[in-house]
């Protein structure tokens, strides 16, 4: 994948990351129990989609990748809050992916993964992040769903594109 096509990604998950926020703009809704979710709280879930940022970042930049942090009792109880973890760690990795070429994205490195050694390519792995939060996506609507939600937030690749 192009550093191009990487950015615009990057861009679709700070877009769809936008549209989540407006349809949940109470922090008690971030925290209300979800019963038959899969997930306790939204809380859990948009930090999981965070906290993997500070597990794949790392692996990324200097190319041994990090346990998954546990979420702290107290923390990400604001939006504030989970803004803020999100703004430093995707600014961080937004900063590396402006500065790197095609080549340097696309050449593959042995990276360490859980004490395993295993070539993959800067590229690849940011698109891995990317599509773990993706992936998620679908699990914000069930969310907002239990959480007796409207959830018209429509968080396709499609409604992204009629931004440009």
């Amino acid at each position: 994948m192009d550093k191009a096509a990487l950015q615009d990604f990057f861009a679709y998950t700070g877009w769809a990351w936008d549209e989540i926020k407006s349809a949940i703009p109470e922090h008690e809704t971030l925290r209300a129990v979800a019963p038959g979710s899969g997930w306790p709280t939204l809380r859990n879930c948009l930090s999981h989609i965070v906290l993997a940022y500070d597990r794949w970042v790392p692996a990324i930049v200097t190319l041994k990748s990090q346990p998954m942090p546990a979420l702290a009792p107290d923390d990400f109880m604001t939006w504030s809050q989970i803004d803020a973890h999100r703004r430093r760690t995707r600014d961080a990795l937004r900063s590396h992916l402006d500065a790197w070429t095609d080549a340097e994205l696309s050449e593959p490195r042995v990276v360490e993964v859980d004490g395993d050694p295993i070539r993959y390519s800067r590229g690849e792995l940011i698109v891995h992040l990317l599509l773990h939060e993706r992936g998620h996506h679908g699990d914000i609507t069930t969310l907002f769903w239990q959480l007796g939600r409207d959830s018209e937030t429509l968080l396709e690749y499609r409604f992204h594109l009629r931004r440009h």
